[in-house]
């Protein structure tokens, strides 16, 4: 087994770090404190630098672990960018890049890339959140158009996107794997409305409303996938989402260790840094752990995908369940190795502990993984 990146993964890790560092990282402090107006201007110039760096290329491209190798370095210098870059080319961009028409890809692919375009994606709602069958929108279809009604909440991207994916029911009948088909809406839809930004506990710079669905009227040529195949399509799409999230997970953590790793060596107390005392010198260690066994993971995963394993979904569900996992209990021990003055609002400690948080409940809780995990063994022993 070789765990060694190629050459040109190498290359792209190096270049991209360093672009990360100067053109990404000063700007997440604003991301996360400033007025939301200023953070999506700040949002927007950083997903232009993105997308003149080739990150997005990499986005759609067929390199799994080069994705989850830039990813890392992206959450490290920025969360709320990777989440806004996440949400519109590997969510939005890759249910394209998969299922879309040749139209549907002339259209947006190439402006996903070049940073001219953002896309997210509407799934989730305030009564059907781990829960899809409890979805209430739907979608009617009357001649040669489909016209959409209900609500969706959570939405990343909403409030800048130039089109949205939806999920509505077509069928309820037939059930999620047959009853529900993907739309692509285009900003400025007739009955399409955005609400306000949602505030956040963290990724505070990740632009998050809700968009209502009133009389949308779509043609049958928006549909992403075959109508009926919504639920299957959105599958799909959450594997790469799941592994994005282990990526995301593994770059704060290793921002954490890294703050830390500083903070023990230059924090004296005793006569000595405080690293050298087991109390924190343990800390550091199961950081370090977490973040390379997490990493082994989430490429594993991304092997798997990219050799369509049989069990890859498994594999994704267990990268993300460890990294989000871990990536809480090194924040936790980042902010303890801090003491007082990590507690400090405005700290980056603080601002990476709010941001670990989400990786556990986004995309599939926690709770989740565990029973997709437990239930593929108990059907492959059964």
């Amino acid at each position: 087994m070789n765990f060694e990146l190629t050459d040109n993964q190498k290359i792209q890790q190096a270049e991209f770090a360093k672009f990360c560092k100067e053109n990404i990282a000063p700007q997440a402090a604003a991301l996360d404190s400033g007025p939301k107006d200023r953070a999506v201007g700040i949002l927007q110039s950083n997903l232009k630098k993105l997308a003149g760096s080739g990150y997005f290329d990499i986005l759609l491209g067929d390199d799994l672990i080069a994705q989850c190798v830039a990813g890392e370095e992206l959450a490290k210098a920025c969360p709320s960018t990777f989440m806004a870059a996440m949400s519109s080319v590997t969510a939005f961009g890759t249910a394209l890049k998969l299922y879309g028409t040749a139209a549907q890809k002339d259209q947006y692919l190439a402006g996903l890339t070049k940073g001219e375009k953002t896309g997210c994606l509407a799934y989730t709602e305030a009564t059907a959140g781990s829960d899809i069958s409890l979805m209430q929108t739907k979608a009617e279809k009357q001649g040669g158009v489909y016209i959409l009604n209900g609500a969706k909440d959570l939405v990343t991207n909403a409030p800048l996107a130039d089109a949205c994916l939806v999920l509505a029911w077509t069928d309820p009948e037939a059930g999620l794997e047959k009853g529900t088909t993907l739309f692509l809406l285009e900003k400025g839809t007739a009955g399409l409305g955005v609400g306000g930004f949602s505030e956040t506990m963290g990724l505070c710079g990740a632009p998050i409303s809700s968009i209502t669905l009133e009389n949308c009227k779509v043609a049958e040529h928006a549909v992403v996938g075959a109508p009926g195949g919504g639920f299957g399509v959105l599958q799909t799409v959450l594997e790469y989402i799941k592994l994005a999230l282990s990526s995301m997970s593994i770059g704060i953590g290793v921002a954490c260790q890294e703050i830390s790793t500083l903070h023990g060596k230059t924090k004296k107390a005793f006569g000595k840094p405080i690293g050298f005392f087991e109390g924190v010198g343990a800390k550091l260690a199961i950081m370090f752990t977490l973040n390379d066994i997490g990493r082994m993971l989430t490429h594993r995963a991304a092997w798997g995908m990219a050799e369509e394993e049989e069990e890859s979904a498994v594999l994704t569900s267990c990268a993300k369940l460890f990294t989000s996992e871990g990536v809480n209990e090194i924040a936790d021990l980042a902010m303890q190795a801090h003491g007082g003055h990590g507690y400090l609002k405005g700290t980056l400690v603080e601002k990476l502990y709010r941001d670990a948080r989400f990786a556990s409940i986004a995309y599939g809780t926690s709770e989740m993984q565990r029973a997709f995990i437990a239930r593929n063994s108990l059907n492959k022993f059964k």
